[in-house]
């Protein structure tokens, strides 16, 4: 046994490293014993996961037990507490992240080679090229002599959710999967267990229709636990590595946990609302490894299909509202019609805040500051079609201006704002424009109220800073005058007369002339 001091596993993804390199492993395998000996007559399960929340590591734990290792288990709980038998079993183990998908030839051939490896580390006869779904029956006929065979697919949706934006592509690759996944259901008596894992549910796949006896986890509250960190389990696994982040950032150990409670906890995934939440484990390892608070779970790469989805969607980029959805709403997604919020929450971006067993609907929000800040600012970049460094000289213009009392500089740099959106871009809604203007506040740190409530009506937007006031009045193809008047005829600035700011009043219009936008304001201070 290895006595050195564990240390942090980021980058890890394979089990048996962790074990070989003396890496902290947090310890999931109850978890998992109880799902491949529960009383079923079949272990068949999906579950989908956002990305880097640890469905490779659980795949290769699997991987692992199913291999008969238990050697590598002594120190875990399946090891020292369970009674599990340890038959060793073939394995038939798929990442279609790392099987090339670019067009379904690409990914049939591509599929068909990863087959002929599996066939050739299991001594198998080299397998005769054909279909993929073919040959996954003639290697699933060549391991059975062995026993049961188990199946572990991770990334089952890869090569259909990296062509969203592409719907031919994505379609031809769901073909492609669609027979082959309906194989695995012929294959139903061949199996001692199947683990699949992707980020969506994606509707009309055989994988689901034609595999009946799939058990869904995604929601499931027995597996809630089993993909990310609880707070029970940071402080079990990381006492040494929190104390040593409180000391490099000068906070007690209470603060210090405090602070990683907002930044990395949050994740729920359950109706269950008395299940834990969940931390990032990726922001949670690398925070302690660093050392330093940071967005790293966002900045190890956002889906680019992403920003093309926010811009077709074209929806408030800030609400007011609780973002409310239903069961069924969660259940799958169709590449033809994707739900934006529930692709929003099966990537992680939104999180279950809430359930009401009476209607069956859940609250969605975003989890934590690491993931609101960081996709509050990767919206802003997709939606005014422009870079960080721009966005940032923006922020810098406005609170500037802003310190200075200088408002008509202040509207110079937003009128410079939305001159940057190319022509082609541009959306004919108030809506659109009254976003974008919250969520540029937002990020300046401002705390932007929209819908302001009054006695006589609702301001569109308000925005309070240490040495003022500033009230916002919108309208599309309209008047700057009206939309000041409608101000000072609603007394909109009256609950903060007595604030001791200076109040200042802005009317703003928005006027779409020959598929151009023209953009002006009148500023009034208020008495």
């Amino acid at each position: 046994m290895n006595n050195q001091p564990k240390q942090l596993g980021r980058n890890y993804s394979v089990f048996e490293d962790f074990v070989k390199d003396n890496r902290i492993y947090v310890d999931k395998t109850q978890h998992i014993y109880n799902l491949i000996t529960a009383p079923h007559a079949r272990h068949f399960y999906f579950v989908s996961r956002p990305r880097r929340f640890g469905k490779s590591l659980f795949l290769s734990t699997l991987y692992e037990i199913f291999s008969g290792k238990k050697e590598l288990f002594n120190e875990y709980w399946i090891g020292k507490n369970s009674n599990y038998d340890w038959q060793k079993h073939p394995i038939i183990q798929l990442d279609f992240s790392k099987i090339a998908h670019g067009n379904a030839q690409e990914l049939k051939q591509s599929l068909c080679l990863a087959l002929q490896k599996i066939a050739k580390n299991n001594a198998v006869k080299k397998l005769k090229i054909s279909a993929p779904e073919d040959m996954l029956q003639d290697l699933v006929q060549a391991l059975e002599a062995n026993g049961k065979i188990v199946l572990l697919i991770d990334e089952y949706d890869k090569p259909i959710i990296d062509h969203i934006t592409n719907i031919s592509v994505a379609e031809e690759n769901r073909a492609i999967l669609n027979g082959f996944y309906a194989t695995i259901k012929a294959l139903e008596s061949s199996w001692r267990a199947i683990f699949i894992t992707g980020v969506s549910k994606f509707a009309k796949t055989s994988l689901f229709s034609g595999l009946n006896n799939l058990t869904e986890l995604s929601f499931d509250p027995t597996v809630a636990e089993l993909f990310g960190y609880t707070y029970e389990e940071l402080l079990t696994y990381f006492p040494t590595q929190i104390n040593d982040l409180a000391q490099q950032i000068s906070k007690t150990r209470e603060e210090t946990l405090a602070d990683m409670k907002s930044w990395y906890d949050g994740y729920r995934f359950s109706k269950d609302m008395q299940k834990a939440q969940m931390y990032s484990p990726l922001s949670v390892v690398a925070c302690l490894e660093k050392k330093e608070f940071s967005n790293y779970w966002f900045n190890t790469g956002t889906p680019g299909f992403l920003i093309a989805l926010l811009r077709e969607k074209g929806i408030a980029l800030e609400t007011q509202e609780p973002i409310q959805l239903s069961m069924h709403s969660l259940d799958s997604i169709d590449i033809h019609n994707i739900p934006l919020y529930t692709l929003l929450l099966q990537t992680g971006y939104l999180t279950i805040t809430d359930y009401d067993a009476e209607t069956k609907g859940f609250t969605l929000d975003y989890p934590n500051q690491e993931v609101r800040d960081s996709f509050k600012y990767y919206i802003m970049q997709a939606f005014a079609y422009t870079t960080s460094e721009v966005v940032d000289m923006q922020l810098f213009n406005i609170r500037k201006a802003l310190a200075n009392k200088d408002f008509e500089k202040f509207c110079n740099v937003i009128q410079t704002f939305f001159a940057g959106i190319p022509y082609d871009k541009q959306i004919e809604r108030e809506a659109y424009y009254h976003s974008l203007l919250h969520l540029l506040f937002d990020l300046s740190g401002m705390s932007p109220r929209s819908e302001d409530h009054s006695s006589k009506g609702r301001a569109d937007l308000v925005l309070e800073t240490a040495n003022s006031i500033i009230i916002f009045e919108f309208k599309l193809n309209s008047s700057t005058q009206k939309a000041l008047d409608q101000i000072l005829e609603k007394k909109y600035y009256e609950k903060y007369l007595l604030k001791n700011k200076a109040i200042i009043l802005i009317g703003m219009n928005f006027k779409f002339k020959e598929k151009k936008l023209e953009f002006d304001w009148l500023q009034k201070e208020a008495r």
